[in-house]
């Protein structure tokens, strides 16, 4: 667990911005801030994966179908070409 001593946490992101600017780059202060921001990033990406996952699966059984369509169909037109 990431130690919060300076309470980024509890900042809004225009509070962390504003601390991140406040803060000379390389300080312990505007580390804290960038690891902050990172890890709200990260919560973000994390939600969209989510988001996308049932989307995921309805593209793979609309593939899975069209790949079925399309073998059916080659195996007609093979059969009556016979």
């Amino acid at each position: 667990m990431i130690d919060d001593k300076f309470k980024l946490k509890d900042k809004s992101d225009a509070d962390l911005h504003a601390w991140l600017v406040a803060n000379k780059p390389g300080s312990d202060e505007y580390i804290a801030g960038i690891k902050e921001t990172m890890r709200r990033v990260a919560i973000i990406e994390e939600l969209i994966e989510r988001s996308e996952d049932p989307v995921r699966h309805r593209e793979f059984i609309a593939v899975g179908i069209a790949i079925l369509v399309l073998a059916v169909a080659i195996i007609a037109i093979v059969i009556n070409y016979q």
